[in-house]
């Protein structure tokens, strides 16, 4: 299991922008399954009560994001690196997620080539598979040794 403040040594991404809450299970490279839970205090919820479809592939993609980091961590400790979010297909959605429930993030690399990578990506409410279908994510070495910051000098 990974809580939070490991989340954050591995991804950049602080709040409000951290939409993962905890790591359940995890295979360095391969597949990860985390949580989100949706409390009434967090900015997406003014104004109505349901999670944005954008932030709950954004929540499966920062899974996928610890999945290739923490194998990163594991080959090399000291080098630093980057994912990005780089494209989304066959992505289909039952239901937006709501106040109140925790969702279930689940994520399992299927393919590579180079630095891209391809994921296999569900989100579950309970036994509910509320969304699903197939993420790409980018992952580098940081050119400023940083992850998620840029080179010095650079805007």
């Amino acid at each position: 299991m990974m809580e939070n403040r490991e989340i954050q040594s591995i991804l950049p991404h602080r709040y409000p922008f951290l939409l993962v809450d905890r790591i359940l299970e995890i295979e360095p490279g391969k597949k990860g399954i985390g949580i989100k839970c949706l409390t009434g205090s967090e900015w997406f919820f003014q104004g109505h009560g349901a999670y944005p479809a954008a932030l709950l592939l954004e929540s499966l993609a920062q899974v996928g994001g610890i999945v290739l980091g923490s194998k990163a961590r594991e080959e090399s400790p000291q080098s630093r690196f980057i994912g990005l979010f780089a494209g989304v297909s066959d992505f289909q959605f039952q239901r937006c997620p709501v106040l109140g429930e925790m969702i279930t993030l689940k994520v399992e690399a299927t393919q590579s080539l180079a630095s891209i990578y391809r994921f296999a990506a569900e989100a579950f409410v309970g036994a509910e598979k509320i969304a699903g279908g197939t993420l790409l994510l980018s992952f580098m070495q940081s050119p400023s040794g940083e992850a998620g910051r840029k080179p010095e000098g650079k805007k």
